[in-house]
């Protein structure tokens, strides 16, 4: 069955003269799995192979050797991809055949074929190639060796190693590299400095898919470590664990009555980050009739899930806030709170029902901009983290905080008091800018922008 010459070629490089000078020996075996089938081995020498290249026009020699010898068997081809040596950087583009005064083209494999011996009527094996010449594929039979000598031409083209950076829908961040990488003008790949973001996860690096080698934003990947000129690197990503325990929650009685009761529930921010929209859930042995500075968002079964009013989205790091209640008892013991934890989770915006825009009041090499965030979707945003790529400089900003600013890429959150943009309202922050690369007056956009709530 013959193998396609293009696929077998993409996987060497190398390019050379082959000089086939004798057999060196015959010998056959039987193959039990198909039933007797004799499978002939013929090996065979190359008196010498030449490998060689076009850089720019000026053709240039990749190295030689001699007397290279392998085997042929009657049941498979042996191809010249399979035979040649690999060159860091190039692939191999073509092979030409030369006996004697004749030259063909496209040369794929050697392969043994079969024949019947006149004098005594048993049959023997002939070497031949595979080559494609004007005329389309054809056979040449090789079993002598010519008195000028047969030769195998393979000539080699530079990789185009062209980059590409993988990533989920909702990884923003990705870079594009439009760049060509040779081995006349780079000996290696520098992966982009820009790091992707993913809502609730860390980011680990990136995944070299040829060969599952991790790397990080700016390390530097050698030419010799690809083959495949479309090279691809997958971001990869661990996902963030989600606090459980950052939360205390603890009870205290005020006062009690019949079978009525009145608790103070303060609940504390253990962690050394900020907890934003919280929202807690607990087990309760009473029935809430009452609450003040929260809101019940859910009871089922003796299970409570309580949520921040609207004026105390979020706690700072080891920040308390306390909250009343009154609630009926269900047996003679005073109802507790037990089995707390901390329920909010950052989660992505669909930004189809969000719409940011951007205004600036300009003078020269400065100027003050704002950002609107509009809320068309059913809910409230609450805890909103932004996200964008900004070619200006902020210098001060105000209704919002900056989280982090590398490169040209921003991150954002709420200043407290606008933690949360109701539905079908907005909200807005200021800053002040300075044009980038020393520009008279600004050009700068958002791009790539992202928005993440706590729910």
């Amino acid at each position: 069955m013959k193998k396609s010459f293009v696929s077998k070629l993409l996987a060497c490089s190398m390019a050379g003269v082959l000089s086939i000078s004798s057999f060196v020996g015959t010998f056959s075996f039987t193959s039990y799995a198909e039933e007797d089938s004799e499978v002939v081995t013929k090996s065979f020498t190359l008196s010498e192979l030449v490998c060689n290249t076009s850089l720019t026009s000026q053709k240039a020699s990749l190295g030689s050797s001699s007397n290279v010898s392998f085997d042929i068997q009657s049941n498979q081809n042996r191809y010249v991809a399979d035979i040649a040596p690999v060159y860091p950087g190039y692939h191999l583009e073509r092979a030409d055949y030369k006996k004697g005064y004749s030259n063909y083209t496209g040369i794929d494999y050697f392969f043994l074929k079969p024949y019947t011996v006149k004098a005594t009527g048993e049959t023997d094996y002939s070497v031949y190639i595979h080559y494609t010449g004007s005329a389309g594929t054809s056979d040449l039979t090789t079993s002598a060796a010519h008195s000028k000598g047969t030769y195998l031409f393979c000539h080699y083209a530079l990789n185009n190693y062209k980059v590409t950076y993988k990533a989920d829908e909702d990884v923003t961040n990705v870079p594009v590299d439009e760049n060509t990488y040779t081995i006349e003008n780079s000996d290696s790949i520098t992966i982009s400095s820009e790091v992707p973001a993913k809502v609730g996860y860390n980011f680990d690096g990136w995944i070299l898919e040829e060969n599952g080698a991790l790397y990080q934003p700016g390390d530097s990947v050698s030419l010799s470590e690809v083959t495949n000129e479309d090279v691809s690197f997958v971001a990869s990503f661990t996902e963030a664990a989600v606090p459980t325990s950052n939360i205390d929650i603890n009870s205290e009685v005020v006062t009690s009555w019949n079978d009525q009761v009145q608790l103070n529930v303060t609940v504390t921010n253990s962690s050394d980050a900020v907890v934003k929209n919280w929202k807690i859930a607990f087990d309760f042995d009473g029935t809430i009739d009452q609450i003040w500075n929260a809101e019940v968002v859910s009871s089922e079964n003796g299970s409570y899930v309580i949520s921040h009013p609207s004026w105390k989205t979020d706690l700072a790091a080891g920040e308390s806030y306390t909250f009343g209640l009154i609630a009926t008892k269900t047996s003679e013991n005073v109802p507790e709170v037990s089995e707390t934890s901390l329920v909010s989770k950052e989660e992505s915006v669909d930004m189809e029902n969000v719409n940011v825009s951007l205004t600036k009041q300009e003078w020269s090499y400065g100027y003050n901009g704002e950002i609107k965030i509009e809320n068309n979707t059913d809910s409230s945003l609450d805890g909103w983290t932004i996200e964008f790529d900004f070619a200006d400089e902020i210098t001060n900003i105000w209704n919002a905080n900056i989280i982090s600013h590398e490169g040209n890429h921003y991150v954002i959150e709420n200043a407290g008091h606008n933690g949360s943009i109701a539905s079908s309202s907005n909200v807005s922050f200021g800053f002040s800018a300075v044009p980038a690369d020393g520009a008279e007056y600004s050009s700068a956009e958002l791009s790539n922008v992202s928005l993440t709530a706590v729910r």
